[in-house]
């Protein structure tokens, strides 16, 4: 921000320097106009007559000369309203300066409030946690393996059950009609072992059939109910309470847990780097605004000495003005204006004050923080690309197949709604 003025001191000192060369003039022609018509004709010279304070106090010296007379004195009345007119506006001036310096360093200070370092510092390596949730579905993916597996062997054994117990099913009979008839008389056998053989043809290969279809499908049966136990827990229902159906499900919430840790600390630093570069766009333009060459403070500082230059001369003037005002004896008068020429007034209330040089008042500097910020945001491919896929399909791609769709389902703190993660 330039220094601004809404009137320069140089400006007000022509336009007055005008008036009082119009006045000196009009009494070196002969004083013989009125201070009136002075008043009336002094518009026009204003723009033409570029006279600075020092050029009216030499102008005024030599009207020394003209002491006593009434036009004098009622010019030097004139001149003394203008004089006080002219101070007012050169310390409403270095008001004006005071309040643009401060308002420069005010708005540069303000900066450090959009960045606090404080709440951005321990801020986790993207890369380690990662590695960390890599390793984690790798294991994920593993007991995943091992559940698909069991359930694999549980779908067999279920199918084995069913032929087994059909196979029984067929069995588990009474016989058809007749089947229990024999001939009574053991006489019609040649032998007792005839006779005990068409029994045993009859009706033991019948019973150890039955019995072997029976312990087929309690064995098929049994072997079933143990891999249930073995995938689903004791239950034996699928509901994530036991077995190794619990052990990939916790896995994988534990995995999840790692994700969001991965996706948090990016969104830390995606928060880190938006007021990072918010205040470091702040603190640059603003810093820049009040020290770089012929801005805020340079100017501040010319426009403060040349506001202390212009008052101390408009003090002289006033004096050599009271001197006309006050001494007729021409030795008195040239005494006076003699002391008005070596006076030395106190103008150090008009130097401006320096807010950047008050102990302590210096901000830090926090602009390096843009060095140690990521701009990878979760939820797009390049960050599942880079922090997932790259770490867990070096391995092997089974694994990456496995937990590609919950991995792909963004849960950091600023996922995008809905996911956009593809790869």
């Amino acid at each position: 921000m330039r220094m601004q003025g809404t009137l320069s001191n140089a400006r007000v000192c022509r336009t007055y320097g005008s008036l009082f060369l119009f006045f000196i003039a009009s009494l070196e022609v002969g004083m013989a106009a009125k201070t009136a018509s002075t008043r009336s004709s002094h518009t026009a010279l204003r723009s033409k007559i570029p006279i600075s304070l020092e050029n009216i106090e030499t102008a005024l010296l030599a009207l020394e000369k003209q002491r006593g007379t009434p036009e004098l004195a009622e010019t030097v009345v004139d001149i003394d309203k203008m004089v006080a007119e002219m101070k007012s506006m050169v310390r409403n001036q270095s008001k004006l300066t005071q309040q643009t310096i401060n308002q420069a360093w005010t708005d540069f200070v303000s900066c450090s409030g959009l960045y606090d370092i404080d709440s951005h510092t321990g801020l986790q390596s993207i890369d380690s946690l990662a590695q960390v949730h890599a390793n984690c579905r790798l294991e994920e993916s593993g007991s995943k393996i091992i559940l698909d597996s069991c359930e694999k062997e549980l779908a067999a054994r279920s199918s084995r059950e069913l032929q087994r117990k059909g196979a029984f099913d067929a069995l588990n009979q009474f016989p058809v009609s007749g089947f229990c008839a024999h001939r009574a008389n053991s006489l019609q056998y040649n032998t007792v072992r005839g006779y005990i053989k068409h029994f045993r043809d009859h009706f033991a290969s019948q019973l150890i059939s039955w019995e072997h279809a029976f312990n087929a499908s309690a064995n098929a049966t049994s072997l079933k109910l143990h891999t249930l136990r073995d995938c689903y827990g004791e239950d034996r229902r699928k509901n994530g309470q036991g077995g190794k159906e619990e052990t990939y499900l916790s896995k994988k919430l534990l995995c999840q847990d790692l994700q969001r840790k991965v996706e948090d600390a990016a969104c830390d630093r995606i928060a880190h780097r938006a007021d990072c570069a918010a205040y470091v766009k702040c603190y640059e333009s603003n810093h820049n605004a009040f020290f770089a060459s012929g801005q805020t403070k340079e100017s501040a500082l010319s426009q403060s000495q040349q506001q202390q230059q212009e008052y101390h001369a408009l003090i002289r003037i006033k004096c050599v003005l009271d001197a006309y005002a006050t001494y007729q004896d021409g030795a008195a008068l040239s005494k006076s204006i003699s002391e008005c020429q070596q006076i030395q007034a106190d103008v150090s209330f008009l130097q401006v004050s320096l807010p950047d040089e008050e102990p302590g008042a210096m901000p830090p500097d926090k602009t390096g923080c843009l060095h140690h910020s990521s701009s990878e945001a979760p939820g797009s491919s390049i960050f599942a690309q880079q922090f997932y896929q790259n770490l867990i399909v070096k391995d092997d791609l089974t694994h990456w197949t496995n937990v590609q769709e919950d991995v792909l389902a963004c849960k950091g703190r600023c996922c995008p709604m809905p996911t956009d993660a593809t790869v």
